[in-house]
């Protein structure tokens, strides 16, 4: 739900970007944990000299000279928004509201969308799509600082609902061309060249590395993998999970019970040796196609629904039936577009429900922006 919070223009300009919240560290203000953790391994992937630097909006209730004067790595701050209406000394050459409400501040969730309204004191949290479109209008005269529309989340602009969109990678190449173009998220298939493959012998250590160099890529965007889970390493999968979240396809749906024993007794196992893990989690695999198999009885120990056939090659029928499910269940269910004849089904994807999408990466700024229309 979008909110919109009053306060002291300080500063003009807009920007619009991820919110991120200021931390007191014993006396020192500092980003929360995962966000420096995710910046670590974006520095670590690319260097200190990183071409495209996380833009954020920082929100505090004050905000110390110190922290904003002091170049951060990786990281672009383009707006200020604080509950304190001290005014900033030297003031930031950038739009700041000051003077926030404390309880309205505490809406505000790290990573939440933001525009910071510097030249009327607003600051709108998870704004609408209309809204975000509003502000980017080339005719608005004013300072802007934001995100290109390919990077920002999309919402429709009849009832502000939340479209993911992914993008399907068969090499690191392509997740990292996936990303450059504004994915929500990527989806590893099981025809791919570095994790799981049939051909690849891989250790659990070495499928450990590989994931820790897909959570450099996508910067701890959700990673799909729809991959048989006899080819993965279970521990190498909850050791992923610690470093961005991790959703694995089943299409054998059957199987949950087992698996989720098994992943709880690694777990389990982690836990005693003080290791970092994070939890797994499961996407039923749902074939759409060619088949009269019945679907899950219940989604309980998924956390979501995924159809294992791009759009045009399943049965609408069975399409219908697992949107369905997957509302009544209130899981979130993911379809393919295919290539070029996404134009065509967009709108009977998202009007039925589905609410993640993949689609090539080169389509993922023009799909955003009609997702915005619908």
């Amino acid at each position: 739900m979008s909110e919109i919070l009053h306060g002291i223009a300080a500063r003009p300009g807009v920007a619009i970007a991820v919110a991120a919240r200021l931390h007191d560290d014993f006396g020192t203000p500092t980003l929360a944990p995962d966000r420096l953790r995710r910046l670590g391994e974006r520095l670590r992937s690319y260097g200190v000299e990183n071409p495209q630097p996380e833009q954020i909006i920082v929100v505090a209730d004050r905000i110390p000279p110190a922290f904003w004067l002091a170049p951060l790595p990786g990281v672009q701050v383009v707006g200020l928004a604080a509950s304190s209406p001290s005014p900033l000394s030297p003031p930031p050459d950038l739009p700041v509201v000051l003077g926030l409400d404390e309880a309205g501040l505490g809406l505000i969730e790290e990573d939440d969308i933001l525009i910071v309204d510097g030249d009327r004191g607003r600051v709108y949290v998870a704004p609408d799509a209309a809204t975000v479109a509003r502000y980017q209008s080339p005719f608005l005269s004013t300072r802007r600082f934001f995100l290109e529309g390919s990077h920002l989340p999309a919402r429709t602009a009849s009832d502000n609902r939340l479209v993911t969109v992914l993008c399907s990678a068969r090499t690191l190449a392509e997740a990292e061309d996936a990303m450059a173009s504004g994915a929500d998220g990527l989806v590893v298939p099981t025809d791919n060249d570095f994790l799981g493959a049939e051909a690849l012998a891989q250790t659990a250590g070495e499928q450990a590395q590989m994931l820790g160099d897909l959570a450099r890529i996508i910067g701890g965007q959700p990673l799909y993998l729809d991959i048989p889970p006899e080819r993965l390493a279970l521990t190498a999968l909850a050791r992923g999970a610690a470093r961005l979240p991790l959703h694995l396809v089943l299409r054998e749906w059957a199987e949950q019970p087992d698996l989720q024993e098994r992943i709880e007794e690694i777990e389990s196992a982690l836990e005693g040796d003080d290791a970092l893990f994070g939890r797994l989690h499961l996407q039923a695999g749902v074939c759409a196609a060619g088949t009269e198999d019945d679907l899950p009885e219940a989604l309980d120990g998924f956390a979501g629904v995924f159809v294992t056939e791009s759009i045009l090659d399943a049965s609408w029928e069975r399409l219908l039936l697992a949107s369905g499910q997957a509302r009544r269940a209130g899981k979130p269910i993911t379809v393919a577009l295919n290539g070029d004849w996404w134009p065509q089904v967009l709108g009977d994807a998202v009007g039925m429900g589905f609410g993640r999408l993949i689609v090539p990466a080169a389509a993922v700024a023009d799909v955003k922006d009609a997702v915005r229309e619908l």
